[in-house]
């Protein structure tokens, strides 16, 4: 059961400020996972001795929407104490008192059978005797889940002041009123609203040839465009993949299309990655005010979908899956004529390796490795916590098999901190999180 907690019901305890959006004091609005809360006076912060946390993270892999509810056994003072600290005056001693002062109180997940792979039917069915049903709406059923075995109550409590045990004890019990007394309905996912609204852009291939989206566009199905750069780990590492995707869904009258996002001050690095990984579908420079026509967040690479008059077919997927699978179900979803909803994928934005360790890059949109962001790594029972080197990279040497949860924590001067979530493989992996700069 440990291992099915681990793959499947990942516990995801965060130290990031809240991404939901409150319309009153009391009332907690999670629209991309389907769910809004009203809290009783128990979770008043302006009672509370500790600090009360959820976070919400929309779709994550085959219909799994998950919803977390943390506890941290410390006042706000001491809290922002730490956290507000500049980047190098954070220590060791300062993580390790965050991890002992973090308790879960819940998970919640929205589970949609019908878009649920094999593998993770199979393990949910497993997992059905830790699920309590909160709410079923249309494919979509709600589950508050417990897991006795994994349950580190007894441990976390024994480690914290008493006026917090007792506090948290309340907290855990208030919750599961809070959950049922919920509304649920069906998530909103980003970019949807996108879908079905025709587009077109003018820009150059790499050698410089004009080029016009219509005149692309008018002579296929479907069209992917996937927008990368060279600094993109990620992007690099799918592109073998993506090359043999697109010859072989060439007869189905599909065709890939990537935009080179830093080939303006790239472009001979641009052709070497291509050339490399025997790229052979049309590559274009960076189109102007792309981003602004296409709602781009600055992640990479991010794909979307066409159809042949420049409609988008469907809202845009973000991030590299481990392999062309969740991309050819897309297509053949929309040949089809089906209506798709795009998920972020279960591990995006990164690549397997074998250096036997967890590896995580923070780079900027303009291709800089970004020194002193602080990434927190967490399995279902603990968390680690490290500091970006010169080359932007931090390591974690954890176990292989569980799935952990990735998030920046703290970002240096200048950068707005990601508020993405990050779930591994269950392989050894680099993970490649992308900072905006601060405008």
């Amino acid at each position: 059961m440990k291992k099915i907690y681990c793959m499947l019901l990942t516990v995801l305890l965060l130290l990031s400020l809240s991404t939901v959006v409150f319309a009153d004091e009391k009332k907690e609005v999670m629209e991309e996972s389907g769910m809004t809360l009203t809290y009783t006076d128990e979770f008043d912060e302006n009672k509370l001795k500790g600090i009360f946390e959820s976070d919400s993270y929309g779709k994550v892999e085959h219909g799994v929407y998950p919803v977390s509810f943390v506890y941290y056994a410390m006042s706000r003072e001491e809290f922002d104490a730490i956290v507000q600290k500049e980047m190098d005056e954070i220590t060791e001693a300062d993580l390790a008192l965050l991890r002992s002062k973090m308790g879960s109180l819940a998970t919640v997940y929205g589970v949609d059978r019908t878009q649920l792979s094999d593998r993770m039917a199979a393990l949910l069915e497993e997992a059905m005797g830790n699920m309590t049903e909160l709410a079923s709406v249309g494919n979509l059923v709600f589950y508050s889940y417990y897991d006795a075995e994994s349950d580190n109550t007894e441990e976390y409590l024994a480690g914290i002041a008493p006026a917090y045990q007792e506090e948290f004890k309340v907290l855990k019990a208030a919750i599961q009123d809070v959950l049922k007394n919920g509304e649920y309905y069906v998530p909103v996912i980003p970019g949807e609203d996108m879908v079905g609204k025709v587009f077109s852009f003018e820009g150059t291939d790499l050698d410089g040839n004009p080029i016009k989206s219509e005149d692309i566009f008018k002579n296929y199905d479907v069209i992917m465009v996937n927008l990368w750069a060279t600094w993109c780990h990620n992007c690099v590492n799918e592109m073998t993949a993506l090359g043999e995707m697109a010859e072989r869904l060439a007869e189905k009258n599909v065709a890939v299309v990537g935009i080179c996002m830093d080939a303006d001050d790239e472009l001979d690095a641009c052709k070497e990655i291509l050339k490399e990984h025997n790229v052979n579908y049309l590559n274009l420079m960076p189109v102007k005010n792309l981003d602004e026509t296409l709602d781009w967040n600055g992640a990479l690479p991010t794909s979307y979908f066409f159809g042949s008059d420049g409609s988008l077919l469907s809202p845009p997927f973000r991030g590299a899956p481990q392999t062309m699978e969740p991309y050819e179900e897309i297509i053949s979803g929309l040949l089809e004529g089906k209506t798709v909803g795009m998920e972020r994928p279960a591990t995006p934005y990164i690549a397997a390796n074998s250096e036997g360790v967890y590896r995580v890059i923070v780079s900027d949109s303009d291709g800089n490795l970004v020194k002193g962001a602080t990434v927190q790594f967490c399995s279902d029972t603990a968390c680690m916590f490290g500091k970006t080197d010169e080359n932007g990279v931090v390591v974690f040497a954890a176990e292989e098999g569980p799935i952990y949860n990735v998030h920046i924590l703290k970002v240096p001067e200048g950068y707005v901190k990601s508020t993405e979530e990050y779930l591994t493989g269950e392989t050894y992996c680099d993970i490649c999180i992308p900072l905006d700069k601060v405008e």
